[in-house]
């Protein structure tokens, strides 16, 4: 008899691959008994629920939480009782409630809207508990085929992401270490400028200082002259300690932290940080600062180290042409916020455009190609672009669009 004329049989060899592969996949897979669920929504509609399904669950996170205690576990597969248990697929069989925790509510409250609303399938990332209670990030999966949901069956997925993400945590330590080491060489290269930079308040607070003993010295000292020389050494002192602070900052190995950050400001600080280095090179400065620009999410350190990095880069590159001239450029454009740094130097040869960002690319003899590559790595974090061009009039111009702050999201938060 053929399987055609015994559809009892052909049900049974279905039914064995599907638990075959059930039990084969390297995935986490569930079985889960879903009707009670669909019980709770339709006396939850029948009692007059006016809005929608997702505005109540956001407003009663409480009923979400006796949806999960009423979702059964049917079965589970091997890979399941190896990610969640203990070695006992028993202790597994019970409500999903358990494997849930308080800050993924509302994903399981999402899957459930997407199940109602005819949605084919559900996926996103989050968090989820094993039986011992510990948590980690997963791929959490759904599908919502007709003939199971009539059932009150589902079958969802679980792919442990906790090697991915600590991939990406090492990843991204990685790179702060490494933009760390750049700023400090960056710190290196303006040795003399810093040093110029303090000794201009130090001097300033000794030629007082002496001033002030003068005055003190006569037969009748001036009190009014010694409080006003007071004053501009105390002053001074605060210059010098602003100095300090900045490089303090920017030698600083704290872990990137983005914070609400007015552009200009930073661009008007690199430009301060750079004072001496302009004027020895007989550069002219242009500041054309757009204002009531928004405010952009940043680590303030790691954008002045990124301009400070492209501006020192157009100095050098014009080192020894006739009236060279930088230009720090900041503008709005819609939800982006545009910073350009432009040279009027020699630009940038055609064939080095297209690995000017690569790692170790460098055209320095003393460069270690490093500078560019973190600092595209700085602004990808930012959800921004970088971009290097010529201008049409000659020298160099290097882009830089972030996105500008959304009013509602967090003002302080890791990068």
């Amino acid at each position: 008899m053929s399987l055609a004329e015994n559809p009892e049989e052909a049900l049974r060899k279905s039914e064995h691959r599907y638990r075959n592969l059930f039990q084969a996949m390297a995935a986490s897979f569930w079985e889960l008994d879903f009707f009670p669920v669909g019980d709770m929504l339709y006396r939850l509609k029948k009692s007059g629920l006016a809005g929608d399904f997702g505005a109540y669950f956001a407003e009663h996170p409480e009923f979400v939480r006796d949806m999960m205690r009423a979702t059964r576990v049917i079965d589970v597969n091997d890979q399941t009782v190896a990610l969640f248990g203990r070695g006992d697929k028993q202790e597994l069989l019970s409500s999903v409630e358990p494997f849930w925790p308080e800050s993924s509510t509302h994903v399981f409250a999402a899957s459930v809207v997407a199940g109602v609303g005819g949605a084919p399938n559900f996926s996103t990332e989050t968090v989820l508990r094993r039986i011992d209670g510990r948590e980690f990030p997963a791929l959490f999966t759904v599908c919502f085929p007709e003939d199971t949901m009539n059932k009150g069956t589902q079958l969802i997925g679980v792919i442990d992401l906790s090697d991915r993400v600590a991939a990406q945590e090492a990843l991204a330590r990685m790179q702060a270490e490494m933009a760390h080491a750049a700023r400090v060489s960056l710190l290196g290269e303006l040795a003399a400028t810093i040093a110029h930079e303090v000794n201009q308040p130090l001097g300033a607070i000794a030629a007082n200082a002496a001033a002030g003993q003068r005055w003190l010295a006569r037969d009748v000292p001036d009190l009014d002259e010694v409080r006003a020389i007071t004053g501009r050494i105390a002053e001074d002192a605060q210059r010098a300690a602003g100095i300090i602070a900045r490089v303090r900052a920017m030698a600083s190995g704290a872990a990137p932290e983005a914070v609400l950050v007015p552009v200009n400001e930073v661009v008007e600080d690199a430009a301060t940080f750079l004072r001496h280095e302009i004027r020895q090179s007989g550069t002219r400065l242009k500041l054309a600062l757009a204002p009531d620009l928004p405010t952009v999410r940043a680590d303030r350190i790691q954008l002045q180290q990124v301009l400070v990095n492209l501006a020192l880069n157009a100095l050098q590159a014009m080192a020894g042409r006739e009236a060279p001239v930088l230009t720090l450029r900041t503008s709005g454009d819609g939800d982006k916020v545009v910073l350009t740094v432009e040279d009027n130097g020699p630009g940038i040869a055609a064939d080095h455009l297209p690995k000017l960002f690569e790692s170790f690319f460098t055209t320095r003899a003393n460069g270690m190609g490093l500078g560019l590559a973190i600092a595209r790595s700085i602004i990808a974090q930012l959800d921004g672009t970088i971009a290097a061009t010529n201008r049409t009039s000659g020298g160099a111009r290097f882009t830089i669009v972030l996105p500008v702050h959304v009013s509602g999201t967090p003002d302080h938060t890791k990068v």
